[in-house]
């Protein structure tokens, strides 16, 4: 157990959760926290031989940071130094409980690693037989004519022009160069005739689907852009006949042999129109990228198992973010060409301008982290157990658990379950839906149903909990009817707010970033056994008295001051006054005064 004074120092001010590192990077996961952030929670909350639980254990980060507690990385060691707090180093245990197939599959694997020279010896195999068989898939031929390989692939959607009904592609319409841009508005080529072009309908095809057995209607599209390597030189061209007849080789001969059509379960992201022919796995990729996915898959199975589900973790690493057609470009200010980057976490969306990348060289390159991270781990003597289970109800002993970390869903923030279907159809499972804990109207799930299954998950949580022993929870939200749910839940199971303070992300997630009420910074919650006190009305915390005290220590970000009056109210015990979008135009104002007085 923790002494006061360090636990004091762990929570005075915000723990940096760096989006980077090796053990952040290996593979993407929604709203993943750095395992070295969780380790210092852990080391600081236990000591060596403890049990720590995750109810809501993810891809496994709090199973990997227990792990490397045993051996910490020089920036878990500085981290430490900077909050001045003397955790005993050692292996520590866990139990992690995650209703994610994709998650417990991905934590069973990367706390459980194959040996890594085996690993190393067996994909190097695989990617030569890969190269072998499938590379002839990615060749092509520079605009001077010399051998190489695709990169990747940028394609457009086709849109018709209301006025003339000419077919014109939304690249041509859209994409601006010297300087990069991509504009809003579009004129047709044919007819000149000018308008917004969100409102260009789109363009669409009838084709036959050979894994359906049937025809489908679907958005058609059209390749542009060509990135491409000879040698160590790297190139660009637009798309010409070497392409096409390479697609046309391709939609002629492909087959797909005892493939079964896996059917997307949509839900809450699915919208009517955008998300047309798409009702089924294959219908993310092009033709190219799904063969070459499935052939890959395929020849995992010639390797033991431990190694087997490695590669085929490397391969999901890839796949959802950019192996798909969700794959897109973005344009930076001064950049001379798009740059391409992954899908956007925690939706299905494909842009309008798609990106269809090599997969082989993609993955390839991921072994050398994935190699360093099986050797770090293979070091580290905790054990780890991962349960494909919900943890509404726990089959653990009471009393039997010395620490809690866990990062619960934040009401219908992300559906998880909806989200990785594009990596668990892989795996011939998708979640369990009916044990998701989420608000979902797809669902039929609506605050009051979250708030009853995560007071099971508390109530289980507290059983399990030695006595003395406490919990650590990660919690954000943008909407104050999830926070009171959330508060409600906690008391509801005995548990008492005894510390607060928040992890600092230094670089904000997809949601984050694009959300106009997003909370950056998530809260960071320490629990202990207890029953709730009434709360004393006079020492309600006003979003006032946190604009004032977060003004005074120069704080003016609207969402740090947001998240600093969330964990006060959660600290006193007092209600939530305000959700995000209202408290941010309220602190905007008050900054605004505070600044003119002080000026004045």
């Amino acid at each position: 157990m923790m002494n006061f004074q360090e636990q004091q120092k762990l929570y005075a001010q915000p723990l940096p959760s760096t989006r980077t590192g090796l053990f952040f990077n290996t593979f993407p996961y929604p709203t993943k926290i750095s395992p070295e952030a969780i380790a210092l929670y852990i080391a600081v909350h236990t000591k060596p031989g403890d049990t720590v639980l995750d109810v809501f254990g993810g891809s496994g980060s709090t199973g990997l940071a227990a792990l490397i507690c045993e051996h910490p990385t020089e920036k878990m060691l500085k981290l430490a130094q900077k909050l001045k707090v003397s955790p005993e180093w050692g292996p520590r245990n866990a139990v992690l409980y995650e209703i994610g197939k994709y998650g417990s599959f991905a934590a069973k694997v990367i706390c459980h690693p194959p040996d890594e020279q085996e690993f190393q010896a067996a994909a190097q195999d695989f990617f030569a037989k890969a190269k072998n068989e499938l590379g002839w898939l990615y060749q092509t031929r520079s605009a001077d004519g010399h051998d190489g390989f695709i990169r990747h692939v940028i394609w457009s959607d086709l849109l018709f022009c209301p006025n003339c009904h000419a077919e014109v592609a939304y690249y041509d319409l859209a994409v601006e160069r010297a300087p990069m841009k991509i504009k809003d508005h579009g004129r047709c080529p044919q007819c000149l005739f000018q308008q917004k072009i969100e409102d260009f309908p789109s363009q669409l095809e009838t084709v036959y689907d050979q894994l359906l057995g049937q025809t489908i209607t679907r958005k058609k599209r059209v390749p542009v852009l060509v990135y491409g390597q000879t040698g160590k030189g790297k190139w660009v061209r637009p798309v010409n006949e070497v392409d096409w007849s390479l697609l046309q080789t391709i939609e002629a001969e492909l087959k797909f042999d005892r493939l079964e059509p896996q059917k997307i379960n949509w839900g809450d992201l699915y919208r009517s129109g955008y998300h047309t022919g798409i009702s089924h796995l294959h219908h993310f990729y092009t033709k190219r990228n799904f063969y070459v996915m499935s052939k890959l898959w395929a020849l995992t199975d010639h390797y033991s198992t431990k190694v087997r589900e490695a590669l085929r973790l490397v391969l999901l690493s890839y796949n959802a973010a950019h192996s798909t057609l969700m794959t897109r470009v973005v344009v930076k200010k001064r950049s001379k060409d798009f740059v391409v980057t992954s899908a956007q976490s925690g939706v299905l969306y494909i842009s309008s301008l798609p990106v269809e990348k090599n997969i082989i060289v993609g993955t390839e390159r991921k072994l050398k982290n994935f190699a360093a991270v099986f050797q770090y781990i293979r070091q580290c003597k905790g054990k780890v157990r991962v349960l494909n289970q919900s943890s509404e109800k726990l089959a653990l002993p009471d009393q039997s658990i010395d620490y809690i970390f866990t990062d619960p869903p934040f009401g219908g923030f992300i559906p998880y379950a909806e989200v990785n279907q594009i990596n668990e159809l892989w795996l011939g499972e998708p979640t369990a839906q009916e044990h998701e804990i989420i608000i979902s109207s797809a669902q039929n799930k609506n605050v009051d149903t979250y708030e009853k299954m995560m007071t099971k998950v508390f109530t289980e949580m507290n059983r399990v909990l030695k006595d003395g022993a406490q919990a650590t929870v990660i919690f954000h939200s943008s909407k104050t009817e999830v926070w009171e749910a959330f508060v409600r839940s906690v008391a509801a199971a005995n548990f008492v707010v005894k510390e607060t303070s928040f992890l600092n992300k230094t670089q904000a997630s997809f949601k984050q970033v694009v959300s106009k009420v997003s909370v950056q910074g998530d809260p960071v919650i320490l629990l202990a056994k207890g029953r709730p006190k009434t709360a004393d009305p006079r020492a309600i915390s006003t979003l006032d008295e946190a604009i004032q005290s977060s003004y005074e220590r120069k704080i003016k970000d609207t969402r740090l001051i947001y998240t600093r009056y969330l964990t006060s109210c959660l600290e006193k015990g007092v209600p939530i006054e305000m959700g995000a979008k209202e408290a941010y135009e309220y602190i905007e104002q008050r900054i605004g005064v505070l600044t003119g007085e002080q000026s004045g």
